[in-house]
């Protein structure tokens, strides 16, 4: 009977081989590898018996479901001890062989982890999240470091599972992913970590010995249907804990001052987020043992599991259509249908009375990259009017890049690439403020402002701006929601509360819905152009085919000669 079993739960091809080899050159040696085969005809077969080692195991599953492909290769598994390896990930060469001898160090504990470093798709290290501890040092930790500390920081400090060794004659595998008789969709880890814990102390053990991949067709990457539960399941286990007497006061205020950013980086792309953050203050105002059991966060939890789930559905019917008769202009590929926005049955009588032009709920997300119509949109009139002509001698300013249309841009290389947003959340995002951007006059060629406007105190300002820091002869993109059909811009002299602002600008954290004075009010700013239609930019571009809102004109403009189309 092997010592450890090293678990290999497989449905993508890619990076198995690389996988099932990090995990043969261990140098703890006394290893059985079992890997799950989860696609529905067994095609990694293949993969796995070309390895040349009797440790290695094939087992053809086929659930398609991670969790059920897990724990059916736990009850195969001989070892005492429990290794995971996900088949996109690697392990150091002692990875095994360290935590081996910290579980047989601390023979309470029923779970040790290593650190880890990010890699990309080539092994190349992309990061390194901050020393937990010195290499070869261990630590234990408590219950009560983890709900405080992962829990109270949102910061899974553990990581993924292919860094956890878990003892299997002392642990339940009903615990796995479970928290609180609850099945967690995204941080089904963070749980097993906590139930662990429950035990003893985990123990902690210091070095980087296992890499974990980050690529397009992960279920935690950005565009995955997924992500969703990655954000509303850390408020489903702030407010557990909290109602189990364990976080109160200032724990609290910094979980929701934490969710409330995160919640503002996903509200526009996943509505249902946008219930859960106008429901924070209950973080604060409420007693904590009653915050689980909150009405209104119970309705909004089941409210977004419900999206989620729609979301996931509609990606796997996508997937599952026998043609691809569409095309992502973001991500260049193929697809069978665009999955629809949560809310396209919502009551939008009033934006459409007035003749509101915004996404198409119906043709919303792309199910290969999550782009959106808009951006699709965008992409297209950028190919067609030609403004990324010579891009490597051109300085851009983006605006609150959405991510494909971002990395489509620094691919192509320009002379300089700002990303700015108002509250940047990445580390090569600047913060700017569009009302005061901060940098010299007419330095930048093309300024992309898509979707931000309806958001802004000031947009007159923000447009003065642009026009300042245009160089002549530049182009600015400032895509908007607005109405052709109402003469003056609607706007209150307050901000607007979020029922009002959805109903009546179309969404909770729009402050105005833009009239047709919108072109007018650019011109004034010192720019020349239009709102240029679809049909008079991209004529021969079928909307549906290529998942846009045709009725979304082209809103260029110019510091200097108006752009031109030919009809």
């Amino acid at each position: 009977m092997a010592t450890v079993s090293i678990l290999i739960p497989a449905y993508k091809p890619q990076y198995l081989a690389r996988a099932i080899i990090s995990a043969r050159n261990q140098t703890f040696t006394d290893i059985e590898i079992l890997v799950g085969d989860d696609t529905p005809d067994g095609k990694l077969e293949g993969i796995v018996k070309s390895m040349d080692d009797p440790r290695v195991q094939y087992f053809h599953h086929g659930f398609q479901k991670g969790t059920r492909n897990i724990l059916a290769l736990w009850e195969r598994a001989k070892g005492k001890f429990i290794k995971f390896l996900f088949d996109d990930d690697a392990l150091l060469p002692t990875s095994v062989e360290a935590l081996v001898g910290a579980l047989q160090a601390n023979p309470d504990s029923v779970l040790a982890f290593h650190e880890r470093v990010y890699v990309d798709a080539d092994d190349k290290v992309t990061s390194a999240p901050p020393r937990l501890l010195d290499d070869g040092k261990t630590a234990r930790v408590d219950r009560a470091f983890l709900v405080q500390n992962m829990v109270g920081q949102l910061n899974n400090f553990v990581g993924e599972p292919s860094n956890v060794m878990l003892d299997r004659e002392r642990f339940d595998p009903a615990q796995l992913f479970h928290y609180r008789s609850q099945r967690l969709d995204f941080l089904g880890d963070v749980a097993t970590y906590l139930n662990a814990s429950e035990q003893a102390p985990i123990v902690a053990v210091g070095g980087y010995l296992s890499a974990f991949r980050r690529h397009a067709d992960q279920a935690s990457n950005q565009f995955s249907p997924h992500i969703s539960a990655g954000l509303y399941e850390w408020e489903l286990l702030a407010r557990s804990e909290a109602a189990a007497g364990n976080l109160s006061g200032v724990a609290l205020e910094g979980v929701k001052r934490q969710l409330a950013h995160l919640y503002a980086m996903w509200a526009i792309r996943l509505p249902e987020i946008a219930r859960l953050a106008a429901n924070l203050d209950e973080l604060v105002q409420r007693n904590p043992l009653e915050l689980l059991d909150s009405s209104q966060f119970q309705t909004d939890l089941a409210h977004a599991r419900q999206a989620l789930g729609a979301r996931i559905a509609a990606r796997r019917k996508a997937a599952a259509a026998p043609s691809a008769e569409k095309f992502c202009a973001v991500c260049e590929t193929p697809v069978s249908g665009w999955i629809p926005h949560p809310d396209v049955n919502g009551n939008r009588e009033f934006m459409q009375q007035m003749g509101a032009v915004g996404s198409t709920l119906e043709n919303h997300l792309c199910p290969h990259c999550n782009c959106n119509d808009r951006e699709r949109h965008l992409w297209l009139y950028f190919d067609r009017a030609g403004i990324l002509k010579d891009i490597g001698q051109k300085r851009i300013l983006h605006i609150a890049p959405e991510a494909g249309i971002e990395r489509r841009l620094r691919a192509l290389a320009p002379l300089e690439y700002v990303a700015g947003d108002l509250s940047p959340k990445k580390p090569d995002h600047r913060a700017i403020n569009v009302e005061r951007i901060g940098f010299p006059d007419c330095y930048f060629d093309l300024i992309i402002c898509n979707h931000v406007l309806e958001h802004v105190d000031s947009p007159d300002k923000a447009l003065a701006e642009f026009a300042r820091c245009l160089a002549p002869g530049g182009h600015l993109v400032a895509q908007t929601p607005y109405s052709p059909l109402i003469r003056h811009t609607f706007e209150l002299t307050l901000p607007p509360s979020q029922p009002f602002a959805a109903h009546y600008f179309g969404q909770n954290d729009h402050v105005r819905l833009f009239g047709a004075d919108l072109p007018g009010r650019i011109r004034a700013a010192g720019l020349n152009g239009d709102l240029y239609p679809h049909t008079t930019v991209l004529g021969d571009i079928d909307p549906v085919a290529w998942g846009c809102n045709e009725r979304e004109p082209f809103f260029l403009f110019a510091k200097g000669r108006a752009p031109e189309f030919a009809n």
